[in-house]
């Protein structure tokens, strides 16, 4: 529990001090070290509110950019517990 405590306030922190990418990586790490990581959805929302450039286009929406992580996170959940690595 204490790592993961511990994790999160690396994460959180390399979203304001860092750039974009790294966080990003910091949190494809969280997924498959931690269980239910949860905190990427967050953490994919803050970058996008931080660095998104605004326009009148579907795909620059926070919508749409929201429910893009949420399906990203939920496939990459699915193929995590079906390698074979994972499954215990």
């Amino acid at each position: 529990m204490a790592k993961r405590i511990i994790f999160d306030i690396v994460l959180f922190i390399s979203v304001f001090v860092f750039p974009w990418w790294v966080s990003i990586s910091l949190a494809f790490v969280g997924i498959f070290v931690f269980k239910d990581f949860y905190e990427f959805i967050i953490t994919d929302v803050i970058i996008y509110s931080l660095f998104a450039i605004p326009g009148e286009r579907l795909i620059s929406s926070p919508i749409f950019f929201s429910l893009a992580i949420i399906i990203l996170y939920v496939i990459i959940q699915f193929i995590r517990s079906n390698i074979i690595l994972y499954k215990k």
